[in-house]
């Protein structure tokens, strides 16, 4: 494995939402707070003081399990025999919703404390927070969302939701909800204001032929009160993902984003949020990573670590297998080796890592999965110090990260010849805690191949 390495990293913010900077080597995000609304936006009204203790957590964690099960997840990427794709198998092959449902619910079979196993891996693995879809585009809820019959509830008396919220209180995991605002099912959403984002043909066939017409305001309302439900139900939720905005159907226009908004912050006033409320493309890796803090607390790079960071809170979000669910095509499982290096990259250059297991239709997680997880997590476990409530520390030959106290943690899998800041002085290996000789403020280090070595600097 060849880890990343880079000689001096500056990465220099925009005016509009302040800057982050290397300086003495560490990481800094001024952003210009509070932010006044507008047509499109609630207003930012904390003050940057008041920022920074609502996402200190957050910022310690570092390290989240994103959880993506549904109908999809019963179908395992196959459509009456022939390989269809994963949780947007609907749209991929364009049936409608009545001929999705027939096929999938019959196949969607979640056994007893399977949520409870999810919530349990995450633990065991180091994970600071775990999010779970509580609706996909196919607009199947996982909770009992009395908007509609189209849920857990109704067909499995199941609120799976409410089984996970539990199991995350109950290890001392933070909460997170996945929810998405597109919705394939709902007979008001109007796919119409942006033809672009996702939907099955199928669906607009149907409806055309039920003369059903659309009415998007009644779609937001929907929407909207099922997000009431989800933000009043389960106690404390600490995150809410959401997934995703494109073109026009963003913002006030596509969700009547600033009441919702504020109608979330009225619940809870300290909940974290990304930005995919507004337009924004997770697979563009060349966008330049700016964010208007009225359209979110993070951004959210898909299936890519941005080369350099980027200039605002971020998390990557990264798949373990190729698919985000279950598929049983699927067999590109990164190794435990390289679920180590994404998250590495993604510490020592100032993000979250939020990865990604699929369980199966009966939640069970396939072996190769949950084996290359727990290899990550052993390594994790071993090298927490270096990892949680620490920051990246940025102008060193090496990727590095720093704790409050000042001591410094450099990550290397190659030979180096190292030369230590001028301010410290001992050099520990932590997986063996065995100190290191420093040679005229110079260390060697050879990691063993496929290795990465921690060494603590004090």
């Amino acid at each position: 494995m060849r880890f990343f390495h880079f000689p001096l990293l500056i990465v220099c913010g925009i005016a509009s939402i302040g800057t982050q900077m290397a300086q003495a080597g560490k990481l800094e995000l001024k952003p210009q707070l509070p932010i006044a609304a507008d047509d499109n936006h609630a207003a930012a009204k904390e003050t940057l003081e008041q920022r920074n203790e609502r996402m200190k957590w957050w910022r310690d964690a570092k390290f989240g399990l994103f959880i993506h099960y549904g109908l999809y997840s019963g179908l395992a990427g196959e459509w009456k025999g022939k390989p269809g794709g994963s949780e947007w198998i609907q749209k991929n092959v364009e049936v409608d919703t009545k001929s999705y449902r027939e096929e999938a619910l019959p196949l969607f079979n979640p056994a007893p404390k399977a949520v409870e196993k999810w919530v349990q891996l995450a633990k065991d693995v180091g994970c600071q927070y775990a999010v779970l879809t509580t609706k996909h585009h196919d607009g199947f809820c996982l909770f009992d969302n009395p908007h509609t019959d189209y849920d857990t509830k109704d067909h499995f008396n199941r609120d799976l939701v409410g089984e996970f919220a539990q199991a995350c209180k109950k290890v001392g995991l933070k909460l997170g909800f996945y929810h998405s605002v597109i919705d394939w099912q709902h007979p008001d959403y109007d796919h119409t204001i942006c033809p672009d984002l996702c939907y099955p043909k199928g669906q607009i066939e149907y409806l055309q032929k039920q003369n059903i017409p659309r009415n998007h305001q009644a779609y937001q309302t929907y929407l909207h009160s099922s997000i009431k439900e989800l933000m009043s139900k389960y106690g404390t939720v600490d995150i809410l993902w959401w997934d995703y905005s494109q073109g026009d159907m963003e913002g006030k226009k596509g969700w009547e984003a600033p009441k919702l908004i504020e109608m979330i912050k009225d619940i809870n006033p300290q909940i974290i949020m990304n930005n995919r409320l507004y337009s924004y493309s997770g697979l563009n890796q060349e966008q330049s990573g700016s964010l208007d803090l009225r359209c979110g607390d993070f951004i959210t790079p898909e299936k890519f670590i941005p080369a350099e960071g980027y200039p605002s809170d971020w998390e990557s979000c990264i798949t373990t297998s190729d698919k985000w669910g279950y598929n049983r095509y699927d067999t590109k499982v990164k190794s435990s080796e390289e679920l180590v290096g994404k998250l590495v990259e993604c510490i020592t250059k100032g993000g979250n890592l939020l990865l990604n297991i699929n369980p199966k239709a009966d939640g069970s997680i396939s072996e190769a999965v949950e084996q290359s997880i727990r290899g990550l997590g052993k390594w994790v476990n071993t090298h927490k110090e270096a990892i949680f409530n620490t920051r990246a520390y940025l102008g060193l030959s090496l990727p590095a990260t720093q704790n409050e106290q000042g001591d410094i943690f450099i990550f290397c899998d190659q030979d180096s010849l190292f030369h230590l800041p001028q301010d410290k002085s001992k050099a520990l290996r932590l997986d063996t805690k065995e100190p290191l000789k420093i040679n005229n403020g110079t260390l060697q280090i050879t990691p063993q191949k496929g290795q990465i070595l921690v060494i603590k600097l004090s």
